[in-house]
């Protein structure tokens, strides 16, 4: 059936590559076990993350990713563990902007869209078009990966990112309308057709929207229903995640440097309100040890802890005679809001989640037995024992790990350096 004939809107098919599964149905996270298979999306918060296989075993340890795949970076948004992208540097040790502004964040998806009226294997089925998720200007265009760039305005930022589109039907400097057909679906220098889309995390909630939109069916396959349709208006949710920058930040990375929390990499949290990947970490444990959602964002239940530390900052300066401070400062646990502070060791849950910023000692406890290994063929003095364990720890996952988190925090410790001689965004 030709889509032009179709007298009423069609709602596209919207699938992915679902992570690798076992027969009951439970994700494996153990590489080489699992199979995947195409999964429906029912909307923004069914997607999963990008690569799932590759990605599988991703997971932070010591404020750093590991595990997951090569040359990719990843972080914690909305409580889920998403793969990103930001200016930094490769493994040879130069800097990558990919036409990023210093601490910019794009979020990473995939997905296949599909015509209903044909399998959704078929090329004709997923031969459709991908229309924009933002109003913007197009910045960049770049044929041989299917590209194209969505910017806020002419000249500034990058919004929006499309890899793998053919017949891109937008050039550069052209004004393109929200649900606008950018090009279409296809495999562009990749081998599978389907959507890659890279959101800045500023418009996060209008890129949920967006795939919100192309479920339900308010964007719907044919272009001409899509003509003159608004993206629906964005509620502000007070949260603030990573790659933002604001006072409210700033006035928590003074809070967590007060209670002793550090970047990844060992270094002072900066206090000039810019939320960076280094910072995630240290908020994921400060989160973690108040009591609340770990989520990786800047949300309210977070800020509430700031608005406590400055109601005593204020307390303090009234009740002090003549506008002296008291003798005796008060220590950083003390301090209203702090899980150990009285007034809400009471709202503490009794059953503390695991800590998604898990430790090394940790990460490192599933592999005693070659440890264990170790320190017996140390005992023995067998030099043929020694020499087998220690080719079992190098080749074990733990070493990799460890040695993937080395050079991680070395290329976070040489970005920093990179972002403290660049211009920081404004708040």
């Amino acid at each position: 059936m030709d889509r032009a004939e179709t007298a009423t809107p069609l709602t596209y098919r919207i699938q992915q590559l679902g992570p690798p599964r076992y027969r009951d149905g439970s994700v494996s996270t153990t590489h080489k076990q699992g199979i995947q298979n195409n999964e429906s999306v029912s909307g923004f918060d069914s997607l999963v993350l990008h690569h799932p296989g590759d990605n599988r075993a991703a997971r932070m340890v010591d404020g750093v990713v590991i595990a997951g795949k090569a040359g990719r970076v990843f972080a914690h948004i909305d409580g889920r563990l998403q793969e990103v992208e930001y200016s930094r540097e490769d493994e040879k040790g130069r800097l990558r902007t990919y036409d990023l502004l210093p601490d910019q964040v794009l979020v990473k998806r995939d997905f296949i869209l599909s015509d209903p009226h044909y399998g959704p294997m078929s090329k004709e089925g997923r031969t459709v078009a991908v229309p924009s998720p933002v109003p913007g200007i197009i910045g960049a265009r770049r044929d041989g990966e299917g590209l194209i760039d969505i910017h806020d305005q002419a000249g500034g930022k990058v919004i929006a990112r499309f890899r793998h589109l053919s017949n891109i039907q937008v050039g550069i400097g052209d004004t393109v309308s929200y649900g606008q057909t950018l090009g279409m679906q296809s495999n562009v220098a990749t081998p599978a057709i389907h959507v890659h889309i890279e959101m800045d995390s500023h418009y996060y909630r209008q890129f949920r929207n967006y795939v919100d939109d192309l479920a339900s069916g308010r964007l719907p396959v044919q272009e001409e229903y899509r003509r003159g349709l608004a993206a629906r208006p964005v509620v502000n949710d007070g949260t603030l995640r990573l790659g933002q920058s604001s006072e409210q930040i700033r006035q928590l990375q003074s809070v967590m440097h007060g209670e002793g929390y550090r970047n990844a990499d060992g270094s002072p949290l900066d206090r000039d309100g810019v939320y960076r990947i280094g910072m995630q970490g240290a908020l994921l444990d400060f989160q973690h040890a108040h009591g609340i959602a770990q989520t990786g964002d800047v949300d309210p239940a977070t800020l509430r802890f700031v608005h406590a530390a400055h109601s005593f900052e204020r307390d303090r300066h009234h009740h002090s005679e003549g506008g002296r401070l008291p003798a005796v400062k008060a220590e950083a646990t003390t301090l209203p809001g702090h899980p150990h502070h009285a007034d809400h060791s009471g709202s503490m849950p009794s059953e503390q989640p695991p800590a998604v910023n898990q430790r090394s000692s940790q990460a490192m406890h599933q592999h005693t037995p070659l440890l264990e290994s170790l320190v017996s063929a140390l005992e023995t003095d067998d030099a043929r024992a020694l020499s087998t364990v220690c080719e079992e720890i190098a080749g074990s996952s733990a070493a990799r790990d460890l040695l993937e988190q080395g050079r991680a925090l070395l290329a976070a410790e040489h970005m920093q350096q990179h972002t403290q001689q660049a211009p920081r965004l404004h708040l």
